[in-house]
């Protein structure tokens, strides 16, 4: 059994064991987040911010509950299409016998469209399938480590522009997507908290590289998304059970959520933490 290692963070230890080296920890114990206290929610920011993605089980608490902890983590975005059926904070995310498609399928970064894309997402699911349905998460920051050189200086010269598509209505509330504005980030950014730069592009929500004509924009990320699928030493990979929570730092990872165990059932509750503007320094 592999022995937890203890992270400082704050003034807090939080003990884990890691899902790989150097990304992804699940937290040890049986403490509910919902009685964690303000230093320990900034131990579990800062770890996140380190790791990348952390996974907790056996976590129980209500819809109103996961709604006002999302503001102990940030300002949460709204989702005005609930109509009052859930909190505002949060998102539904479910899949069953009726779905064609998956919310999630594909490498992405959270609603990276906004003009302060989230920094953590947290993810709760309350019912999962038998097997299947696990989610993916790619460490960006390793995947721009493992480009050479060259690349990675002409990369931080560049910025990509990003835009809404279809989902995003769900969370904004718009009509159409032309209501909505595109965003300009570099393709390289900063994390504020621990400054590690990190590839910060995915086929989500790109439309184009800004400094580069169409085919030279398609041709660069089209070998930069290949790099996120296929380096596999720079993924790890969450099995769900029931009343697991995991967090995700969209700043520095991508993920992608399998839809293979149709026609099963899996739902759970997502909030989504905004951010601040993309920087590279």
């Amino acid at each position: 059994m592999t022995t937890p290692h203890l992270q400082q963070a704050s003034s807090y230890q939080l003990a884990f064991t890691c899902l790989t080296p150097k990304f992804g920890v699940t937290l040890s114990g049986t403490r509910q987040l919902v009685d964690f206290d303000d230093g320990e929610i900034d131990a579990l920011i800062q770890l996140a911010a380190e790791r990348g993605v952390l996974v907790m089980r056996d976590q129980h608490m209500s819809a109103q509950q996961q709604a006002d902890f999302a503001h102990r983590l940030g300002t949460p975005l709204l989702s005005p299409a609930n109509k009052g059926k859930l909190p505002d904070e949060l998102l539904l995310i479910q899949a069953n016998e009726r779905s064609k498609h998956a919310a999630g399928t594909g490498w992405h970064s959270d609603v990276s469209s906004a003009i302060k894309p989230p920094g953590l997402s947290m993810l709760r699911m309350e019912v999962v399938p038998e097997s299947g349905g696990d989610t993916l998460f790619a460490d960006m920051r390793q995947v721009f480590a493992a480009l050479s050189p060259t690349l990675q200086a002409f990369l931080q010269t560049l910025h990509a522009r990003h835009d809404p598509r279809g989902h995003y209505l769900y969370l904004s509330g718009a009509k159409r997507l032309d209501e909505l504005p595109s965003a300009q980030h570099p393709v390289v950014r900063s994390h504020p908290l621990t400054g590690d730069r990190a590839l910060y592009v995915n086929d989500g929500f790109v439309g184009k590289i800004v400094e580069l004509d169409r085919a030279e924009s398609k041709a660069l990320l089209s070998l930069l998304y290949d790099k996120v699928a296929y380096s596999v030493s720079c993924q790890c990979r969450v099995q769900w059970q029931p009343n697991t929570v995991v967090f995700w730092d969209n700043r520095i990872v991508q993920h992608h959520a399998a839809f293979d165990y149709w026609p099963a059932t899996r739902r759970g509750y997502r909030v989504t933490i905004e951010g601040e503007e993309p920087v590279l320094v």
